[in-house]
């Protein structure tokens, strides 16, 4: 099939735009949201800040697309696992590493999710309350598939918040020098928290 000049010059601008909110996350990262300024992401880019402007209208709604991206990734993610083949428990374990996965593969990104949170405009707050309801209600699910005789702990929503910031938490401090793996850090975690929470998970 032929691509039409319409449907390449919109990739193109797909494309520009996924660069400009990658350039805007790891400023934010690494300046703070308040500190980073457009003409920091255009210079980091070799654009112009009419260029930014031209995609984006504001560094408000560059927060927020930073979020909404967070939000679609973790998602997927766990959408993906609990769509997939195994038990309840495998599927956790999976969970686990799927999610540590996606926050330090992105981490520039997650980073100004966990950590800035409160600069993020108000037009979006409601947005991302939903994003962050809708993940916890997925992982609240794949708890409650969980056999109530394997489960020691019977509060699924209780756990799905304290995993979830668990593995937040990891984000602070992993290295690609670790000695561990991501895989082996997300497994160790899993261990952790299912010889408190799940019997017989191993």
């Amino acid at each position: 099939m032929t691509t039409t000049k319409a449907e390449a010059r919109a990739i193109r601008r797909d494309g520009r735009r996924e660069e400009i909110v990658n350039a805007a996350a790891a400023m934010f990262a690494e300046k703070g949201f308040r500190d980073a300024t457009i003409q920091d992401i255009a210079k980091e880019l070799d654009m112009t800040g009419a260029a930014i402007y031209y995609y984006f209208d504001s560094k408000d709604q560059l927060l927020f697309e930073i979020w909404k991206r967070a939000g679609r990734q973790l998602q997927d993610g766990v959408d993906a696992v609990r769509s997939g083949p195994g038990t309840a428990v495998e599927k956790l374990r999976l969970a686990f590493r799927r999610h540590l996965e996606v926050i330090i593969t992105d981490r520039s990104i997650f980073e100004v999710l966990i950590h800035q949170r409160s600069r993020l405009p108000v037009f979006g707050r409601d947005d991302l309350v939903e994003d962050e309801r809708k993940y916890t209600e997925s992982v609240i699910e794949l708890l409650s598939e969980i056999p109530a005789d394997e489960l020691r702990i019977n509060e699924p929503r209780i756990l799905a918040m304290g995993l979830i910031a668990m593995l937040n938490g990891v984000i602070r401090w992993y290295s690609p020098e670790q000695r561990m793996s991501l895989e082996e850090i997300a497994d160790l975690y899993f261990e952790m928290f299912a010889s408190g929470a799940v019997g017989g998970a191993r």
